[in-house]
């Protein structure tokens, strides 16, 4: 049965959120999306450009879509100067294979068009421009768990790069206080946002930073977020970590594991009752300690790119 690819309007956003709930029902750490919620966390950002939203529509039903932008990055410790190409949603059906590849054929050739030589595929290295807040882990990113995404994106070119491991647990009671190896002091305070990239990734979230000092010294720090949205799949809020930093000289002290229950204690008095972060796959002291505190490996994500010079 033929299908047309065609580029983003609202008329077909219900077909669209609709999609990408069922396909993603059996997916405990990604909200359900509604067309508001899309509006807000995507159509409202300044990067968003309909023309690089393909909608997959067959008998005026959508079958699928994929999302390419060209975007500032969003993480803090980036300049957020350069835009970046990349693919940033890609959802069909799991036996639809030819939409899916009709799909990323569509957006990779929409963002060669910014003249880069690197395009990103569900990847994190330039940080979360869209969506952010719709998964539990925070950020998109590629599950292993949706083997027909990563089918496509292997078949047209984009090659696994990144793997990290999303971990995941919930909160029946918060982390009792312990006393922490070293004096430290813990700060909470809103999350700086270092550059427009960031804020925009940010709307709609008050993204937290906690601090660890000893005495004037900043031995370490964590930022975590609440993610409201989760409720319309968990139930209830979940709390996210998306940065936990000590520095070397303080590490092995305690510092980690204070951070982690000084958020999980926060983010439960405000109502989460699931907990979510996303670390190094080969990081095993990382996921030693979040184990400690209920996480478990829930999937491996993986970033993907397609080196534009390589094929030449």
């Amino acid at each position: 049965m033929a299908f047309s690819l065609e580029t983003y309007d609202r008329r077909y956003l219900e077909g669209m959120t609709r999609l990408f709930n069922a396909e993603t029902a059996g997916e405990g750490h990604i909200a359900k999306l509604d067309p508001g919620l899309f509006m807000a966390l995507v159509e409202s950002k300044s990067a968003f450009d309909p023309a690089g939203l393909f909608v997959a529509v067959e008998r005026g039903a959508v079958m699928g879509w994929a999302h390419a932008c060209v975007a500032l990055p969003t993480e803090p410790y980036q300049e957020a100067t350069q835009p970046f190409p990349q693919i940033r949603m890609l959802i069909f059906p799991r036996d639809r294979s030819k939409v899916g590849g009709a799909l990323v054929a569509e957006a990779t050739e929409w963002l060669k068009r910014s003249g880069q030589t690197q395009l990103l595929a569900i990847h994190a290295q330039r940080g979360y421009p869209f969506y952010r807040g719709l998964w539990m882990g925070g950020e998109p990113m590629g599950p292993n768990s949706l083997p027909q995404v990563q089918v496509a994106l292997e078949v047209g070119g984009y090659k696994n790069v990144q793997e990290s491991i999303f971990m995941a647990g919930e909160m029946t009671s918060p982390p009792e206080e312990c006393e922490e190896a070293a004096p430290i002091e813990l700060i909470d305070e809103p999350a700086e946002m270092k550059h427009e990239g960031m804020r925009e990734s940010w709307i709609g979230f008050q993204p937290m930073r906690t601090r660890a000092m000893l005495g004037e010294q900043e031995a370490g720090s964590m930022g975590w977020v609440m993610l409201p949205h989760m409720a319309s799949k968990l139930g209830a809020p979940a709390m996210n970590i998306w940065g936990l930093g000590v520095r070397e000289e303080h590490r092995r002290k305690g510092i980690a594991a204070a951070l982690i229950g000084r958020a999980m204690r926060l983010s439960y008095a405000q109502g989460a009752r699931f907990c979510s972060v996303g670390t190094q796959l080969w990081n095993a002291p990382a996921h030693a300690t979040y184990a400690k505190f209920g996480f478990v490996p829930h999937c491996v994500m993986v970033g993907r790119t397609l080196d534009l010079e390589a094929g030449k």
